[in-house]
């Protein structure tokens, strides 16, 4: 997969983790956590090639093709993914 806009260390990588591991509801989702939330973004982007189904003008199925490449979509400050497109 090739994963266009990708970088080697985004800023929110940086950013330490305010959760306390040994107390679940003091980790992310409970607590407001930028890493959590933003390595949550990074986990939802595929990794691997995938497939996708082909309609034709009418909605009918013709086939399915293989996603091979994506592009990301990032937020500024803290360089996190906000989303995806192929």
């Amino acid at each position: 997969m090739k994963i266009n806009n990708s970088l080697d260390v985004a800023r929110w990588e940086k950013v330490e983790c305010k959760c306390d591991m040994n107390n679940e509801t003091k980790c992310y989702p409970f607590v407001k956590c930028e890493h959590c939330r933003c390595e949550q973004c990074w986990d939802s982007v595929p990794q691997e090639n995938f497939k996708v189904n082909t309609f034709d003008d009418k909605g009918n199925k013709t086939g399915t093709r293989t996603v091979k490449e994506i592009t990301l979509v990032r937020g500024q400050d803290l360089q996190d993914v906000i989303g995806w497109q192929f």
